[in-house]
């Protein structure tokens, strides 16, 4: 068979899986995802370690008696904060030198420099309402401080009434997200302003961060995506991200983020060969002339039974198999021109509870195959077993609404199909494990519906071709299980708008292709060719490797002879004939399949000269039956009464009959040309008999006209 002939029905199979495996993951997906909440939160399942997306922390606060003081004073901070604390009513003066140059402290035009800092808290200035509390606060909003070096100074600049000649005080500095803190005592030792004391100095210079979660699981033969952010300072390029000390059987490949990125994700693969532990890794930050580094473990824990994971993979390929199987069938009906869910041989409760079982067990299968190979470093050959398995139970589910679709041929093809959709699965898992259901649970209902139907075109032996047109046909495959043709689309195997609820049946038994016409209960073996019409389409049957029956086969053309002379019913008078005919080969004897039905008598024909009968003398040949009839024999010839020897037969009014070619479909048969009269007469004896051409029978004549 071409499979060219059949490639309608094989796309339209290939894409009704393809959608009847994504309906079914379009429901799974959200099922595993609550259940793997819920499960966790029940503890029926170890819970994986919590991966939160890593930010850049605030730079800490200051200590809690500083960060009193500063929020009463409403002072502001950002990526340099410098903040003095003192603890009398003495004015004490805070000083800082930036990158220009330029030193702010509490005289108007320094309070602020061009490179944006800000003196914005001065307390117990010119001893002016002193208290025991006071603060001072400098400080460089986010994102403006510039690079270079910073210089801290204190100045005991006045001592104060009721003021000790010694202060105590402590400065606490931020810069680069890290906080120090420095503390001592002053004295005053002179008149007038002083003394000024150097505290700190320190410099601001490019810098990057690297944040990474402390502890993240990798279970053997998974993969996982963890989180990573950086920040940057003074700087703005490129920034390289990579995993090192990583243990054995575990990789992790580099990423870059851009200027505009800053945060990203590492892949982290395990074999399932990876040993079960915790290992110290290092993620390590590249940019130009700076780096940083983070420090988390990296566990790999001990494979261990779920009994939660073999459910619920059950479940979500018993979904995925539901899908398919609807929608095959669905896709069967419609090539059918049936209705979508209609099922004369399966039961529709029975297809759904079928398709559901056979997910739910090839998914547990390969699940708790998945367990028993992780032991032994081969975890991956559970899933493909697994997968298999579906698409070859599904196969041979299929074959059970696939009228005469052989149940082995149609599990191979499904086991096909099964394997394609695994290894879609392990090439697309590699982007997201959603990702890899999804593809290999399309491509693995394409793929079974194409195979399905592509078996079944490629092993056929003898199919039936139904014409609805011109341009629409479909094919059937023949098989020991009757093909029905009629008017009932939940009895048939294809409906025949204006038929019987069942007019043609058609099997193979012992190598033969047998027809029934049902309404009238004939039944006849047929060969390649043979058309019949039933309601508006046209059956014809085609065969690829089937023989011949004995009775359908061409006969070998007789040797020229007279055809038998029947005797007709004394009241049959017919005109003489005197044209001399021309021998011609004898037909085949056709059996009478006289159906006894009782056939209304016409008027009678004109009278013509006493002879025994015209059908004593007629050697014209007998027109083949219709498209619709079998063959039937001439009845054995009678001898001539013995009173007057045999007169010339007449000449048929049509061309002489040929040998019978190489069976073919029947078309319109030569006939004797028919006597002047009404439509429906006999051409040969003239008696009307009713019917549409081709099928009125003449039971004078036995013949069919």
């Amino acid at each position: 068979m071409n499979l060219l002939v059949a490639r309608k029905k094989v796309l339209l199979f290939g894409a009704f899986g393809a959608v009847g495996c994504l309906a079914g993951w379009l429901i799974g997906e959200p099922y595993l995802f609550v259940a793997g909440e819920v499960a966790a939160r029940a503890g029926a399942k170890e819970a994986p370690s919590l991966i939160s997306r890593p930010t850049p922390t605030d730079p800490p606060p200051p200590p809690s008696d500083f960060l009193d003081r500063l929020k009463a004073a409403g002072a502001k901070s950002g990526d340099v904060q410098i903040s003095l604390i003192w603890f009398d009513t003495n004015d004490l003066d805070l000083h800082c030198v930036d990158p220009d140059g330029s030193e702010i402290f509490w005289k108007p035009n320094h309070r602020r420099s061009r490179s944006g800092g800000e003196l914005d808290v001065d307390r117990n200035a010119g001893c002016r309402d002193p208290i025991v509390e006071p603060v001072e606060n400098i400080y460089w909003a986010k994102g403006t401080a510039p690079m270079g070096t910073y210089s801290v100074y204190l100045n005991f600049y006045q001592q104060c009434p009721r003021g000790p000649s010694e202060s105590d005080y402590k400065i606490n500095v931020l810069h680069g997200g890290e906080r120090r803190e420095f503390k001592g005592t002053i004295r005053k030792d002179r008149a007038g302003d002083g003394p000024k004391r150097l505290i700190y100095k320190f410099q601001l210079e490019p810098k990057v961060e690297v944040f990474a979660p402390d502890t993240f699981q990798l279970a053997p033969g998974a993969t996982l995506r963890v989180p990573i952010a950086v920040r940057r300072e003074f700087f703005s390029g490129k920034v390289e991200v990579k995993a090192e000390r990583l243990p054995a059987s575990v990789t992790a490949e580099p990423i870059v983020l851009q200027p505009n990125q800053s945060e990203g994700e590492l892949v982290f693969k395990a074999t399932d060969a990876a040993t079960p532990g915790e290992s110290p890794i290092k993620i390590v930050a590249l940019g130009e002339r700076v780096s940083h580094s983070a420090d988390p473990a990296l566990v790999v824990p001990k494979s261990q039974f779920s009994l939660w994971a073999v459910i619920s993979i059950g479940i979500w390929t018993a979904l995925l198999a539901l899908g398919l199987c609807l929608a095959l069938l669905a896709g069967q009906n419609r090539y059918l021109g049936k209705a979508p869910f209609a099922s004369d041989r399966v039961p529709l409760a029975l297809v759904v509870l079928g398709a559901t079982a056979a997910g739910f067990v090839s998914g547990s299968v390969g699940q708790v195959l998945y367990f028993v190979f992780l032991a032994v470093g081969i975890a991956k050959l559970g899933f493909l077993i697994g997968w298999v398995l579906l698409g070859g139970l599904l196969g041979w589910g299929v074959s059970f609404f696939i009228p005469n679709l052989d149940g082995k041929k149609a599990a191979l093809a499904g086991l096909g199909g099964g394997l394609l959709g695994a290894i879609a699965f392990w090439g697309l898992s590699a982007a997201a494990e959603w990702i890899g259901r999804f593809g290999g649970a399309v491509l693995l209902g394409f793929c079974i519906g194409l195979m399905v139907a592509v078996v079944e075109a490629a092993f056929r032996r003898a199919w039936l071709e139904v014409r609805f047109g011109e341009r629409e046909s479909i094919t059937v495959n023949l098989g020991p299980e009757p093909v029905k043709v009629g008017g009932d689309a939940r009895a048939c195997t294809v409906w025949a708008r204006g038929a019987s609820a069942i007019a043609l049946r058609y099997w193979i038994r012992d190598g033969k292709v047998y027809c029934e016409d049902v309404p009238t209960q004939r039944e006849v073996a047929v060969t390649n060719g043979d058309t019949r019409t039933a309601g508006g389409v046209t059956v014809v049957v085609r065969t690829g490797g089937l023989t011949a029956p004995e009775g359908d086969r061409p006969p070998t053309a007789p040797a020229p002879q007279p055809p038998p002379i029947p005797v007709p019913p004394p009241a049959a008078p017919a005109p003489q004939v005197t044209a001399t005919p021309a021998p011609v080969p004898a037909k085949p004897a056709e059996p009478d399949y006289d159906d006894g039905l009782p056939v209304p008598i016409g008027p009678p024909p004109p009278a013509r000269p006493a002879t025994p009968s015209i059908l004593d003398l007629d050697e014209s040949p007998v027109a083949p039956p219709a498209a619709a009839r079998p063959a039937v024999p001439a009845p054995a010839p009678k001898s001539a009464p013995p009173a007057r020897p045999a007169p010339k037969p007449p000449v048929p009014a049509v061309s002489k009959p040929v040998a019978p070619p190489a069976p073919r479909p029947p078309g319109p048969a030569p006939v004797t040309a028919p006597k002047p009269g009404a439509q429906d007469a006999c051409p040969i004896c003239g008696r009307k008999a009713p019917g549409k051409p081709g099928e009125r029978y003449c039971m004078v004549c036995d013949r069919t006209f």
